[in-house]
């Protein structure tokens, strides 16, 4: 079994508003024979009123993207309630930390870059790259959060899709590429803690896999914070575009994750995942946030074993179901 390094519940805490949290990085004993590491912690700003505005998407469709065919992509936002094509902001390339722009505020660390750059996009002529250095616990995010339409009827249940590009494909053991995060449903034992649930690459064999990772924030005096994760067998594609589509239900504590058009899913939490950090019991169950903010990027909360790169594109959410695209 892997050592583990971090807090997992520290993802949630400082995801949503806590204002002071101690992360420990004391090695935490794993309580599963499950292979995937619940581990989650980040040094993440606390979150300030974005923008207000969405990207205004008047990019027109590129039909040289790289999408595995010579044909034009539709249009990816619909009527969804948020869509990110990462195009109209022709004033930024290279993103620094704590820039806003659009919707969006980023969080970058040192060791690692992120920019919006047409070298691998689908719609319009860029898409975001994150750029994390061997050897470092670094990398960027961009964050939604305030009067974004989306947030607006406080869901606890939410639909999305993004489309991903990793080349070089290097692992660590536990980074993410996108999440959700907000107090946790009230009707819940969890009530008045911070939730998240971590759309997630957790490695077999130094091969990242796509995972699921949840954070509950821990009561003064009381329950600690949770740190819990369910891993899939399902390698994460390099060199190629690949949809990643998602389910997120907090009141039923039922999560799904896509690739590309497949209708079965890649990996599934029901009630509970299949490994958590020690103390915290594997069948504890995931009460899920009411989704005041989101998140997409590349960020390792360990040290890389070697590079990694990520473009996203086209990054959908909304309250009614998002499918991938036919291929």
């Amino acid at each position: 079994m892997r050592k583990l390094v971090g807090s997992g519940w520290c993802a949630a805490a400082l995801l949503g508003a806590l204002a002071s949290t101690n992360c420990s990085d004391d090695p935490p004993s794993k309580n599963s024979g499950e292979e995937s590491d619940a581990s989650a912690s980040a040094d993440v700003p606390r979150p300030e009123d974005g923008q207000t505005s969405l990207p205004d998407g008047s990019a027109e469709n590129d039909a040289s993207a790289e999408v595995g065919s010579d044909a034009a992509v539709a249009d990816p936002c619909g009527t969804a309630a948020f869509c990110e094509k990462f195009d109209g902001y022709a004033s930024v390339t290279n993103i620094v930390d704590a820039q806003k722009f659009g919707p969006w505020r980023a969080v970058l660390k040192a060791g690692s870059t992120m920019k919006l750059d047409g070298t691998h996009k689908v719609s319009g002529g860029n898409a975001l790259h994150m750029h994390i250095d061997t050897k470092v616990t670094a990398g960027g995010r961009l964050f939604a959060e305030g009067a974004q339409p989306i947030f607006a009827s406080k869901p606890t249940h939410v639909y999305g899709r993004l489309m991903m590009y990793i080349d070089p494909n290097g692992p660590s053991e536990h980074w993410t590429f996108f999440g959700v995060n907000g107090t946790a449903d009230p009707a819940s034992p969890a009530a008045g803690r911070n939730a998240s649930f971590l759309l997630s690459s957790l490695p077999r064999k130094n091969v990242n896999t796509f995972s699921f990772v949840y954070g509950l924030s821990p009561v003064k005096n009381g329950d600690g914070g949770h740190d819990c994760s369910t891993q899939s067998v399902t390698p994460m594609p390099s060199a190629k575009w690949t949809c990643v589509a998602f389910d997120l239900d907090s009141v039923a504590r039922k999560l799904r994750m896509y690739e590309d058009a497949v209708t079965a899913p890649i990996v599934s939490v029901d009630e509970h995942g299949t490994g958590c950090v020690k103390p915290t019991a594997v069948d504890s169950p995931w009460y899920g946030p009411v989704v005041n903010q989101l998140y997409v990027g590349a960020y390792s909360f360990h040290d890389m074993v070697s590079p990694l790169d990520v473009w996203i594109d086209d990054v959908v959410m909304d309250t009614k179901p998002v499918s991938c695209p036919a291929p």
